[in-house]
């Protein structure tokens, strides 16, 4: 395998998750095409706007989504551990 994601609406937003290429993959358009397609799915479905959450600090996937046109919406996130994180 060389790449996943997942991409869903809610109704309200969409959201993509877990993208992932492989190291040995990464640089080959293969993200690009995952998010191009994912954006065309979510708008074919009326999806008005698309969020991801990337972790503070990894400042090249936050390059890689700034390059497809994505910025902060200057939100806050908040989450909350059910199960140890180990």
């Amino acid at each position: 395998m060389v790449g996943a994601g997942m991409a869903g609406y809610d109704g309200h937003r969409g959201w993509v998750n877990y993208l992932a290429v492989h190291p040995d993959h990464q640089g080959t358009g293969l993200g690009r095409a995952f998010m191009a397609e994912f954006e065309r799915l979510l708008l074919a479905r009326g999806c008005p706007k698309v969020n991801v959450q990337v972790r503070a600090g990894n400042e090249r996937v936050l390059g890689f989504y700034a390059s497809l046109g994505y910025a902060e919406d200057h939100a806050v996130s908040l989450g909350k551990r059910l199960v140890a994180d180990d």
